[in-house]
């Protein structure tokens, strides 16, 4: 299994062990927010139902790049400054109600989410955005970050901040 390949296993199988995501946002006057949400995993993108309560949304709305973030819990981290994680730039797209989207994706929130999903998703204050990754990084432990294109497509480039301070000298 080549190197590439073995990282996108790793990266999915991290993925899977989540219900929701922390997502950044940016606010109308350009400072960040941070909140997280409930996610659906589908077709390479992630999914979310959000509130226009939720400051996230109306950002969304307003600016769609978004910063995605799975990390390893600190229960069950070795060691705390190197928790795993993956992080991924994404683009935002917004799918109204009545759409083909809207109507493919809600049975899979209803099915991952339970009855709950049936009541939000029949309030009117309630968006589905598509979340989709341009590029990211994988860092499983000290020394062991990687970058990498969409969602963990090919030519992941491990990150050697050794490397790159012999390179200015």
């Amino acid at each position: 299994m080549s190197l590439d390949a073995k990282l996108k296993a790793e990266c999915e199988q991290f993925i899977q062990g989540f219900g929701s995501l922390l997502l950044s946002t940016l606010n109308p006057d350009g400072s960040p927010d941070l909140s997280y949400t409930p996610f659906v995993d589908h077709e390479q993108r992630f999914y979310i139902l959000t509130s226009h309560l939720s400051a996230h949304t109306g950002n969304l709305i307003n600016d769609p790049r978004v910063a995605v973030l799975f990390i390893e819990s600190e229960e069950t981290a070795d060691q705390i400054y190197a928790r795993r994680r993956l992080r991924f730039q994404c683009e935002a797209e917004r799918f109204p109600r009545q759409t083909p989207a809207w109507d493919d994706l809600i049975p899979a929130f209803s099915s991952r989410f339970g009855e709950i999903i049936d009541v939000l998703s029949a309030l009117p204050d309630f968006e589905l955005f598509a979340l989709t990754p341009l590029h990211g990084q994988w860092v499983k432990g000290f020394g062991k970050a990687f970058d990498f294109r969409g969602r963990v497509e090919g030519e992941a480039a491990h990150l050697n901040p050794k490397k790159e301070r012999d390179q200015e000298r």
